[in-house]
């Protein structure tokens, strides 16, 4: 599934209000060697992969006459636009204009800031220079060997604030998903990075928020209790940046299982959420199998009962607040600052 970017530096809508962050742009394996045209931050744009092999991503129409340079190739490390050869290094610098010597500087084009890590092609939003560094996942890396992985994607009309505080909106696992125990589940919210340890070396403490979600007497499901997957205490760890979360969970203070998260904001009424769930390997090797199609279930229909919600409720500007919902309200507020941040910093790089 390809999604995008935005394009060059237009003003951002206010419909929009994005945060400043590490978004995804696209998986790794959908930009090979052909220019790809992408819609991302309600913005229209393109991704290419320079000499080295890097992925590029900047602005989809050429300043010159507007062509499509997703209808491009790639030349000798160089993006050229298919209607007058204007080509283009991996700095977004126009590097030739065929019949003249002269290179106007209003013909560069300013890329933005890209990662690529975790199978995705990361782009940041806010202004020309990142204001933290793309959070660490070492489930992926390092610690590969111990989980079984498969990737998801969904598409949503929700804005990315909403299907992000989702992870904080506790009262929701018991209610809509039926996440039975015999105390209510509770939720603290971490005071410290390091706390969410589990999940990966810190974030920037400014860009953090983390919470843990507690229960206790869980009633696992009999069919994963047969697969050696049981416990009494389950324990959710949710720590993330504003465009993205990692989640680890755990039964009895055992981990089962880790969640990379990220968002693609392709624009006004529609957000794709994507990463990677990764299941613990069980010490019975064969079980590991089948507990991994277990949990891939249970997270689908999980996700299937959020996306009907998203489908279907507005965007509340303000609600009607009870007291478990505070944890909802201290993501929203950290959320905004952040939403304040990429607005000035977009106005300052226009």
């Amino acid at each position: 599934m390809t999604q995008g970017i935005q394009e060059g530096r237009p003003e951002q809508s206010t419909d929009l209000r994005l945060a400043a962050g590490w978004y995804i742009a696209l998986p790794s394996r959908a930009l090979r060697s052909k220019p790809q045209a992408l819609d991302l931050f309600a913005r229209q744009l393109v991704a290419w992969r320079d000499g080295e092999g890097r992925a590029v991503v900047m602005a989809r129409h050429c300043p010159h006459l507007s062509a499509s340079l997703a209808l491009g190739r790639v030349v000798d490390g160089q993006l050229r636009c298919p209607f007058h050869h204007w080509r283009f290094d991996g700095s977004g610098r126009c590097v030739d204009i065929p019949g003249t010597r002269r290179i106007p500087n209003a013909a560069h084009q300013k890329p933005y800031p890209v990662i690529e890590r975790y199978g995705y092609v990361w782009a940041w939003y806010g202004g020309t220079e990142p204001m933290y560094p793309l959070p660490e996942f070492p489930a992926l890396e390092a610690d590969r060997d111990r989980y079984l992985a498969y990737r998801f994607s969904h598409t949503t009309p929700a804005s990315p604030r909403r299907v992000l505080e989702n992870a904080f909106d506790y009262y929701h696992f018991m209610t809509l998903h039926h996440v039975k125990a015999a105390e209510s589940l509770r939720l603290t919210m971490l005071a410290d990075p390091a706390a969410a340890r589990e999940n990966g070396p810190p974030i920037a403490a400014e860009a953090w928020l983390g919470a843990r979600l507690e229960s206790r007497d869980l009633q696992v499901p009999r069919v994963l209790t047969a697969l050696g997957v049981t416990g009494q205490r389950l324990t959710l760890l949710v720590d993330g940046w504003p465009g993205g979360q990692r989640l680890t969970f755990f039964l009895n203070d055992r981990v089962i299982a880790k969640e990379l998260l990220g968002i693609s904001p392709i624009g006004h009424g529609r957000t794709v959420f994507q990463g990677w769930s990764l299941v613990r390997v069980q010490k019975r090797k064969w079980q590991s199998a089948p507990a991994c199609l277990m949990y891939r279930a249970q997270h689908w229909f999980g996700t299937r009962e959020d996306l009907a919600i998203y489908r279907h409720a507005g965007e509340p500007r303000t609600g009607v607040p009870v007291k478990y919902d505070h944890s909802v309200l201290k993501f929203r507020k950290h959320y905004q600052t952040w939403v304040e941040r990429a607005e000035r910093a977009e106005q300052r790089g226009s």
